[in-house]
């Protein structure tokens, strides 16, 4: 299941940036860069998060708080900011600053409306990942288990070599060959899949 595709194709509806556009004041070509950059990113950061016992108890703890069932864009209008910048917070840890920053320089917002896009998408990001680690069905697992082994099969890029490669690379030493974070083959689903376990 490619938990980035699905988040950033519902963060990046007409509806959505209208809402961030609104709230920010910066482009909706600005407001998609910031989005499609720091998704991937911290998709990355919680798994790595998770990876731990107390990380796992932790982004649990912050999943059972946010289930919001409205759409996307109305839970992005209505975002309790202050909750969105902790939540980015707890993700990114020593690293926010930093990353928010990143973030900026690559969508031409200053920090002030990266942070208030940031701050916005993170409650909704919470509660759609809420809704997909649901407990699935035998049939529903089954079928998550072949397209797993159907992606390694054709994909002999470890999640761990994705993500490292594609996240903890400082900007400076890494190359902007044209894509986007979106591009590099992390989808997520190593997050869904440990999420099942305890949910």
């Amino acid at each position: 299941m490619d938990l980035v595709k699905m988040l950033l194709s519902n963060m990046t509806s007409e509806s959505s940036l209208s809402a961030l556009t609104g709230k920010t004041g910066g482009s909706a070509d600005q407001v998609e860069s910031a989005i499609t950059s720091a998704i991937p990113s911290l998709i990355g950061s919680m798994t790595k998060n998770a990876s731990s016992s107390d990380g796992a108890k932790s982004l649990l703890g912050a999943l059972s708080q946010h289930k919001d069932t409205n759409s996307i864009s109305s839970q992005i209008e209505n975002a309790d900011e202050e909750d969105g910048g902790k939540i980015i917070g707890k993700i990114m840890g020593g690293d926010k600053d930093d990353f928010i920053s990143k973030i900026a320089s690559k969508s031409g917002l200053n920090l002030g409306q990266t942070n208030s896009v940031l701050s916005s998408i993170a409650p909704a990001i919470l509660s759609f990942i809420s809704d997909m680690a649901k407990p699935d069905t035998p049939e529903s697992q089954a079928k998550e288990a072949a397209e797993r082994a159907e992606k390694a099969a054709s994909d002999d890029s470890s999640f761990l070599g994705g993500f490292f490669k594609s996240f903890l690379k400082s900007g400076d030493d890494k190359e902007d060959d044209g894509k986007s974070d979106s591009d590099s083959g992390f989808d997520g689903g190593d997050l869904l899949g440990m999420l099942k376990k305890f949910m």
